[in-house]
Order: structure tokens, then sequence, then C-alpha cells
């Protein structure tokens, strides 16, 4: 950096930068200390991110294309890719949990069947670039009474009236100790009646990929019911609406600290006279993700499933600073079937009642057809941002692999 320096304004060597691809800069921040320094600050992420195009990995939750995903580009001029899950025919159901900011390391969940009514769930780790991937242990089973019928609702963690059990996750890197973490909550139903019982969070598990191993944590300190894989890994934590009940509206935010290795304080909604039009409803769109590294909240109208609104948390923990920073109107008959998140230039991405996937600016509220086209809800889709790299390009850091270093930056 001080050498370029001595030739290029500092402003200009960020601009420079600016422009490479992530591999380049991977590399680049073993140059020196200066220049991992810059690559680290936040306002430089910001604007490389703002400069380069976001891919969005589209995964397929049908059984029939369950090993076919494809990568489409907001550059509409780069266009789609079409992928090949290298999972053989084991695991179908596939979702996402989480990826690595630059797309090279993807956690996916999948079941697969084991005998009448009860199938194995596992994490999946996968490496694009390489084609490679892990499978952590699960011990274990999920029941449902009625599989294989809602098998898509267990695979996102939504629990129906049928099962006795269901597995939630989150997915985060932990700077310090540079290691990537997947956390999983196991919710389950207990007592002489099981049909009868209440759903309950009964064990709380962490997997380190730098020891390659789970550890258990015991039953959690909550009793709240949490859904769905966590959209929202922001301040070092995986973050999850939650509710008193299975039944009960979201009422709080659940947060588990991926360097402490556990739940910190509930972190309360916007103030309820926000939401008095908008649907909290376990059942309803309601989700968490992030915006321009906030959290972020995305929920729909009651009546009206056209309408939506975003509020987001300037300061991290601090509930009277949810603000509401946009009010979207689709157009008329343009129902949502549900929000998957925004992506990091601040498009909402939604899987609309034909199954079509499309991103709505929010500044303008222009809608874009994605080209991505379920054919049924039977064959829906789930959707990840993974931010401005190809994660596809071959590996020419000169690494090893990421699913076998104990250690990486």
């Amino acid at each position: 950096m001080a050498s370029l320096s001595g030739i290029f304004p500092s402003n200009v060597v960020v601009e420079i930068l600016a422009f490479l691809p992530a591999r380049s800069l991977v590399r680049f921040r073993c140059v020196s200390k200066s220049w991992r320094s810059l690559l680290s600050e936040p306002y430089f992420v910001t604007k490389w991110l703002n400069r380069s195009g976001t891919s969005l990995l589209v995964v397929p939750l049908e059984y029939e294309n369950h090993n076919q995903c494809s990568l489409v580009f907001e550059n509409t001029s780069v266009g789609k890719k079409n992928l090949n899950l290298p999972l053989g025919d084991k695991w179908f159901s596939i979702s996402v949990i989480g990826s690595s900011s630059d797309g090279a390391l993807i956690c996916l969940s999948g079941l697969s069947y084991k005998h009448r009514r009860a199938s194995k769930q596992v994490v999946i780790l996968w490496s694009p670039s390489t084609g490679e991937v892990k499978v952590l242990p699960n011990r274990g089973c999920v029941h449902c009474h009625r599989w294989p019928v809602c098998t898509q609702s267990l695979i996102q963690g939504y629990n129906s009236a049928c099962c006795s059990q269901y597995l939630v996750h989150g997915f985060g890197y932990e700077p310090n100790a540079r290691d990537y973490k997947v956390v999983r909550i196991t919710y389950s139903r207990g007592g002489v009646r099981e049909a009868d019982s209440p759903i309950r969070p009964s064990l709380v598990e962490v997997y380190s990929l730098g020891r390659n191993r789970w550890k258990s944590l015991g039953r959690p300190n909550f009793t709240w019911t949490v859904r769905g894989n966590s959209r929202a890994f922001v301040n070092g934590a995986a973050h999850w609406l939650a509710g008193p009940t299975v039944e009960a509206p979201y009422n709080s935010i659940v947060a588990f600290d991926m360097k402490e290795e556990k739940f910190g304080e509930v972190i309360e909604l916007p103030q309820s006279e926000n939401l008095t039009q908008f649907s909290l409803n376990p059942r309803g769109k309601a989700t968490l993700s992030v915006s321009c590294g906030s959290l972020a909240l995305i929920a729909f109208g009651i009546w009206n499933r056209e309408e939506c609104c975003i509020w987001m948390m300037k300061e991290y923990g601090v509930a009277t600073s949810w603000t509401k920073q946009h009010h979207i109107v689709l157009p008329i008959g343009s129902t949502v079937r549900a929000a998957l998140g925004l992506t990091r230039h601040g498009k909402l991405l939604l899987r609309m009642v034909d199954e079509k996937l499309v991103c709505c600016d929010v500044a303008n509220m222009q809608i874009s057809d994605v080209g991505i086209q379920g054919s049924g809800i039977d064959s829906s889709f789930d959707v990840i941002d993974l931010g401005g790299a190809d994660p596809t390009v071959t590996n020419q850091v000169g690494r090893g692999s990421l699913l076998t270093m104990p250690n990486f930056p």
C-alpha cells in the first residue's frame, strides 16, 4: 500500500481495488498489514459490494430436481448459470442455511428417507469452486405421521401439527477464531401423550468447522418458538423471529452469538402501533433479513397481500431505533407466497403465488422477473444472496480446501 501510494493517491488505490474480484482481494490481504486492514474496513467492503454484481443461488426444493440449482447474476448481461449439487440421490428437499461473504462456502440442509414416517436431516457444507461436499453427522431421525407430505416444511423448520420434531439452523463466521459455525436447535414434543403435548426447544448444538465436531449446549434457556433457517446473520449472531407458542404471533427476536456460543437477550420488534396493519402470524410471510449491515424486518399486510413494509434497526439491540425504511405496494394481482430476503443492493426477493422468483427494487418499486419458474406449489425453491463473487470460479489462491483446513482467513 505504501509503495503504491507513492505512485497513486490512496483514494485512487481504493478505487482500483474496489473493482477487483473477491479471489484477488483474498490474495492481496497477505501483502501487508496495512492492506489487510484496508480490505477489512467496512467502508471498503460496502464500496466493493456496490461496484460488484450480486449473484443469487437458487435451490429447488422438489425431489425431481433436487440436485440442480441456478446461479443468477443481478447484472443481466452476465445472465444465469446452471449448477449441479454433487449430492447424488441420497439427499433431497435441499434448503439454504447461509453462506460465506464471498460465496466460497455454502451451508445447506437436506433430508434423506430412512423408513416409514421418518427421515434423516443433515447439514451439508458445499464449496462450489472445488465441488467438495462435507455432510455433518447427525443423530436420530425427524418423525412425521404424514411423511412425505410436509417434508418441505420440515426442511425449512416449519412445524405442522403432525410432526413430533423439527430442526432450525443458523450459519455464520467467527472472525476471532477464524472459524465457520453452525447452530442447530431441536424442537420436540414430550410427555405421556406425545400428540397432545406442546412442542418445545429441547436441545441446542454448535458445529465448528475448525474443531470438526458438534458440541451440545443442552436445553436452551428459553421456551419461545422459532421457525426456519436464520436469514439474518449480523453483529456476529444468527437471528430468528420468535413467538411464545406455536400458533401465537411473533413478538420478539431470538439471537445466537457465534463467538460466545450462547443466546443473548431477546430483541424487541418495532412498537405494536407501527405493525397493526401487518401480519406477524407464524404462517404469514414475515421474515428477518439484513440491509446495509443492519437487522431488517419484512412484513406483509394483514388483508392486502400486495403490500409490505421493511423496518431497519439503526442501532443494534435498541428497540427504539427501528425505523420504517420502505412501504411497498405491489401491482394488483402480484400475490406473494414468501419473502426470501434482501440482496446486498437492497432489492427484495419474492416467491410469488405462481411460483415465479421476482426481484423488487425497493427504491422505485420496479419488479423484474429473475427467470426462475417453479411448476407448482410442491416445486418451490430457496434463494440466498452470495454477494459479488462467482463461487464457481476455480480456486486460484493456492490454499487448501475450505472443508479440511482447521483455520483459514
